[in-house]
């Protein structure tokens, strides 16, 4: 018996700027939600303009060294 199925499935995620997100949120990055955004290509997600990080991960906590 045959066990391949006729069709590849293929499911796609598209993550797109939310305008309702906290636009002061702090990335694990470092940086702020917007800075994961290109707002010249209508928001379109980026990943961080100002270092490698590809995707927006929500900083818990942190803590600020003087």
């Amino acid at each position: 018996m045959n066990e391949k199925k006729p069709y590849i499935e293929k499911t796609v995620i598209e993550k797109h700027w939310n305008p309702d997100y906290d636009q002061s949120a702090i990335c694990t990055c470092g940086h702020i939600y917007g800075r994961h955004f290109d707002s010249y290509d209508h928001m379109s997600n980026i990943g961080c303009k100002y270092c490698d990080c590809m995707e927006f991960i929500l900083r818990e906590s942190f803590v600020t060294l003087f």
